[in-house]
């Protein structure tokens, strides 16, 4: 090994140096096939990505109206439910428990409400209502 190649390796001898990991690969030039082959490949993974974003998107929409609709519709009579109905509302019923933590939350910091009018308009306990915002303001390092 010549004195200059003992200066550029690292200790142990791997060449790798941490700025040669660390440069990100050049783009590919799309004259060459293999350019165009590989542009072409990144476009199909883009559009899949976005596709998959929109679908997303249109899920959390959907199921955010069927909570909606759940809420605001009539009174249930469980002996008059059907599959269908009961599949919508286990649906609806998932969305809400999501959005249960940052609902609390707002309804604290926003707008001011203590845990026990919150838990009232919930509809669950109090001690749950504050273990939320307890658990929020811990992790926010209030």
């Amino acid at each position: 090994m010549s004195k200059d190649t003992e200066q550029d390796s690292p200790p142990g001898g791997t060449g790798n140096s941490a700025a040669q990991r660390s440069t990100p690969p050049s783009a590919p030039d799309p004259t060459t096939a293999q350019g165009k082959l590989v542009t072409g490949i990144l476009q199909l993974v883009e559009e899949h990505e976005a596709t998959l974003r929109a679908a997303s998107e249109r899920e959390a929409v959907e199921r955010a109206a069927l909570a909606r609709e759940v809420a605001d519709g009539p009174e249930l009579d469980k002996n008059a439910l059907t599959a269908a109905d009961v599949g919508r509302i286990r649906r609806a019923y998932k969305v809400a428990e999501e959005a249960t933590p940052r609902v609390i939350i707002e309804a604290h910091e926003r707008d001011g409400r203590n845990a026990t009018d919150i838990a009232r308009e919930l509809d669950m306990s109090p001690s749950y209502v504050s273990r939320v915002i307890r658990e929020h303001k811990a992790a926010a390092g209030k």
